[in-house]
């Protein structure tokens, strides 16, 4: 089972570490949270974590359960936000779809609401 990829990217979220996120993905990997749009690469990995981290203390994921197929892993799990501005929590469902390649995830998008973390 590929846990220890997946282990390694959620606690890089955990810890607020983007290098270490980073570390997780192939240079030219796609990422989709939500309805916002797909990035490509680690620069647009970058850029869509920066207004992330300014407006979250932190983002927590719980997995429920993990399945896997090949190199292909699915995570049903609950996202929980922390806001920075005024120490809110918001807990929301998720599923990530996660397509790796040579141990590293070159695709993954993660299906969630997070419209109450925002409001």
């Amino acid at each position: 089972m590929h846990s220890e990829i997946i282990d390694r990217l959620f606690s890089a979220v955990h810890n607020n570490d983007v290098q270490a996120y980073l570390t997780c993905f192939t240079e030219d990997a796609e990422y989709r949270a939500g309805n916002f749009p797909a990035v490509k690469g680690h620069q647009g990995i970058v850029e869509f974590a920066k207004p992330m981290l300014e407006m979250f203390s932190s983002v927590t994921h719980t997995v429920k359960n993990i399945w896997q197929s090949g190199d292909i892993v699915c995570c049903e799990l609950d996202l929980t936000y922390v806001r920075r501005k005024d120490g809110k929590v918001v807990t929301v469902p998720c599923c990530d779809v996660i397509r790796l390649e040579g141990g590293k995830v070159k695709s993954l998008r993660a299906f969630l609401d997070p419209s109450p973390a925002f409001s």
